[in-house]
C-alpha cells in the first residue's frame, strides 16, 4: 500500500534519525540534528506535527512527553522515492536508469565490480 512520500530534505533528516532511534521526542531530534541551534525547536516541532498529519509519523504521549516514531520503514520510503524518481526522470524504466549510471563517469571501478557481483548473485538466485 502506497504511503505519503517524504518531500523535503528536513523530512528525510528527521526520518533517518527516527529510523535509527525507533522513537524519540522532538527535543532529542532537534538536539541531534541541530546541535548548534541553527534551526529553532519550534520549526522541528511544526515539521514533525505535519509529518504526523501526513501519516509519516505516529505520536504517543508517555507521561508529559510526546514520542514520535516512523509509520513506515526506511526500505519502504526508499523504494517509493526511487520509483517516483525513475517514473519522472526515466519514464518508469529502471533499465534506462541502470544504463545511465553505468555509462556515467560517476561509478568507480570498485562500484562496477560490486555491481557485477550483485548481478551475478541475482542471476544465481533467480535460477
Amino acid at each position: 500500500m502506497a504511503h505519503p512520500a517524504l518531500q523535503s530534505d528536513l523530512e528525510w533528516r528527521i526520518m533517518k534519525y527516527l529510523w535509527k532511534q525507533e522513537r524519540a521526542p522532538i527535543r532529542n531530534v532537534w538536539e541531534a540534528l541541530f546541535p548548534e541551534g541553527d534551526k529553532a525547536y519550534t520549526t522541528i516541532q511544526t515539521y514533525m506535527e505535519r509529518m504526523v498529519d501526513k501519516s509519516l509519523l505516529t505520536k504517543e504521549k508517555i507521561g508529559l512527553v510526546n514520542f514520535y516514531s516512523p509509520r513506515h520503514s526506511e526500505q519502504e520510503a526508499l523504494s517509493q522515492a526511487a520509483s517516483s524518481f525513475v517514473d519522472k526522470a526515466f519514464e518508469g524504466s529502471f533499465l534506462t536508469l541502470a544504463n545511465f549510471l553505468i555509462k556515467s563517469d560517476k561509478l568507480k571501478h570498485d562500484d562496477l565490480e560490486e555491481l557485477r557481483r550483485l548481478l551475478q548473485s541475482r542471476e544465481r538466485d533467480a535460477k
